[in-house]
């Protein structure tokens, strides 16, 4: 939080940002009324100042004094603290001198002292003078964020960044539900953009639609977790006044309907703005025309007044005006063409302004003559239109040393009120009988068409309810027919299903016919040695213990597969290629006998999904593999007691040195 009592004024003293010898300066702190002066500060040593005593306001009478360009002037605005305004006191695009600005508040200083300077600056800050210097948006970027790269990794690597997305993901969520909770009271809206990956998120961005300083969400390091805020930076630089302009009065002329036209005039009758658009609303018609001013008087060109515009009107509690007499298309075009417009509704919201600002043009002037000097002429217009008298308004705005003793012209111009005050009662009389008499012609209008809306919604009642009915049964129809497809669909699943289990079922029973004959046994085939090949050959003709298995494909298997076969309790494995070394010596330490396929006569049948064995060729093989495998394990028994005998040998040798 910023100190709302606390102004830095600064001013360079000696050196300059593009010279080798690094600048001085001299600041000034206002704090609560008094002055503090510090003389020959680096640029360094002020960033510290401004980080702890973290003032409202640094005013300085030209930026580029402490920035050499827009990157370092960047730079700067990220590191003052959130709410503290960085002012140019001497305007923005069109710098004014220093001296004149201080002149026209009273202030002198000797502008050859640095110090007086940076004093000065402070207190024109202080007066709100000058212009606040923005290179940031109202927007934030929050960016969550790894806070490093997993890298290759090794065995753990997939569980480290695992649980680092996990973070990730958790601190993103942190910042949503405080966005969420931010959002509520302060009325801002914020989207998000989230990188998933393994395990959570890789990086999660939100864009707020609202200053750094009010979110209250700092950047930093959080574990593995990194968090990013930083402002949205603005193509070009805007240089906002301090002090807004005093809104003036305008007289606003709107033509509604499909496509809507606005045109904005002052009081002395200049075009401010014309628009037009099909897609604008209420609410943005209300927005725009407070954007140029204080509507007086909102215009339109017909009688009465459009609901649409009336709305306008209340929002601003502005005096109504409308013709009493239909503008002919002449008289628009001729009240428009000085002002120049694009289609016949900016002409008709033209004509609606401009012709209130011609039928009380001689009355403004007249207001205007009567006005003293130094009071606000707008104001004093405004109230006049909206029926106050001219008098009471200039005594009421005028201040105490302005106010003069009353005098003999008081009752001449009493008198002068009182005659044009007649004139417009007679007047508003003959509007008032002309009005009746509209009156009585729009009621004979308003009956016709109630007739004419009853004839009508008596037909459109009864062609709705014929449609009604066709629809209706097209309905029925739509959906039964979808029923149909789902339910054909259903059925096609089905009897696929029912296909592939009645090939299951051949093949079951002809390794069931050969099972029983006793003549040749079945040899189930696994085409790969993976595990997927080998469930599949299990779900299709079924593997139980004792069966005779022939892998097409030895290559690929390892330790698991081996041991996965072994688990099935096979009676031997017939392969067509090499295994793997891993793979064999796991089959040959878990008991499985593994034959290869041209040492026995295998037949397969037309498909080659199935194939048969003599027996007596698998049992002539089995028993040689028993013979070699009795072999091998009685090597490796020798290999084993020679070690052995080795390793007492040289225990022996070693204690016989010692």
């Amino acid at each position: 939080m910023t100190n709302e009592n606390i102004i830095f004024g600064i001013d360079i003293a000696k050196g300059s940002l593009h010279s080798k010898e690094k600048p001085g300066y001299a600041v000034v702190i206002l704090r609560n009324g008094d002055i503090e002066h510090h003389r020959m500060v680096s640029l360094h040593k002020f960033m510290r100042m401004v980080l702890m005593e973290k003032p409202s306001m640094i005013a300085v009478d030209n930026i580029y004094e402490i920035v050499s360009d827009k990157r370092d002037l960047i730079s700067f605005l990220q590191k003052l603290p959130a709410g503290t305004k960085l002012v140019q006191v001497t305007g923005g695009e069109q710098l004014m001198p220093l001296t004149k600005l201080a002149r026209e508040q009273g202030l002198s200083f000797d502008r050859f002292d640095p110090n007086e300077e940076a004093l000065v600056c402070a207190r024109l800050a202080q007066m709100d003078i000058g212009c606040e210097v923005s290179a940031f948006e109202d927007k934030t970027m929050i960016k969550v964020s790894r806070a490093r790269s997993p890298g290759r990794g090794g065995w753990s690597q997939n569980r480290y960044r695992r649980k680092m997305h996990g973070y990730v993901r958790q601190k993103a969520r942190d910042v949503e539900d405080h966005l969420n909770e931010q959002s509520k009271t302060m009325g801002f809206k914020f989207s998000q953009n989230i990188t998933e990956r393994f395990g959570g998120y890789s990086k999660a961005e939100f864009l707020v639609d609202a200053p750094r300083s009010q979110l209250h969400i700092g950047s930093g390091k959080y574990g593995d977790v990194q968090v990013s805020v930083k402002s949205i930076e603005r193509d070009a630089l805007v240089f906002k006044p301090l002090k807004t302009k005093k809104r003036d009065y305008i007289i606003v002329g709107i033509d509604p309907g499909t496509t809507t036209a606005l045109a904005v005039l002052t009081l002395d009758g200049e075009l401010r703005m014309l628009h037009s658009s099909r897609t604008i609303s209420i609410p943005e018609v209300i927005e725009m025309i407070a954007e140029q001013g204080r509507p007086l008087v909102i215009a339109s060109d017909v009688f009465p007044t459009p609901n649409a515009v009336e709305k306008i009107r209340r929002a601003f509690n502005a005096v109504s005006s409308s013709p009493f007499e239909v503008l002919s298309a002449q008289s628009k075009i001729e009240f428009a063409t000085p002002y120049g417009y694009s289609n016949n509704h900016e002409r008709d919201a033209i004509a609606a302004a401009v012709s209130f600002f011609r039928k009380n043009k001689n009355k403004l002037e007249q207001i205007r003559k009567k006005i003293p000097r130094g009071m606000d002429a707008g104001e004093v217009i405004a109230q006049v239109v909206r029926g106050k008298s001219m008098e009471s308004v200039i005594s009421g705005l005028a201040k105490p040393e302005l106010k003069e003793p009353p005098s003999s012209e008081v009752s001449e111009k009493n008198e002068e009120e009182a005659l044009n005050l007649k004139v417009s009662i007679r007047k508003y009389e003959e509007i008032i009988d002309e009005m009746k008499d509209h009156q009585d012609f729009f009621k004979t209008e308003l009956a016709f068409k109630d007739d004419k809306i009853r004839e009508l919604e008596e037909l459109i009642k009864k062609q709705r309810s014929e449609v009604y009915k066709k629809l209706k049964k097209d309905k029925t129809i739509q959906i039964k027919d979808m029923d149909i497809q789902r339910l054909q669909n259903k059925i096609s699943e089905k009897n696929k299903k029912i296909s592939e289990l009645n090939d299951r079922v051949h093949k079951l029973k002809r390794v069931r016919r050969l099972e029983i004959s006793g003549r040749v046994l079945p040899v189930k085939i696994i085409f790969s040695f993976t595990k997927d090949s080998i469930l599949k050959t299990q779900e299709a003709v079924g593997i139980k213990k004792d069966d005779i298995i022939l892998l097409k494909d030895a290559s690929g298997g390892g330790v698991i597969t081996a041991k996965m076969v072994a688990d099935l309790g096979v009676r031997a494995l017939i392969v067509c290629n090499e295994m793997s070394h891993a793979a064999e010596e796991e089959l040959f330490n878990l008991g499985v006998p593994v034959l290869r396929a041209k040492d026995v006569n295998i037949q397969f049948d037309t498909t080659e999904d199935l194939a048969v064995i003599n027996p007596e060729d698998i049992k002539n093989a089995l028993d040689e593999w028993i013979k070699n495998a009795q072999k091998r394990r009685m090597a490796a028994k020798e290999e084993w007691l020679k070690s052995l005998v080795d390793e007492y040998r040289s225990e022996r040798r070693r204690e016989l040195k010692a």
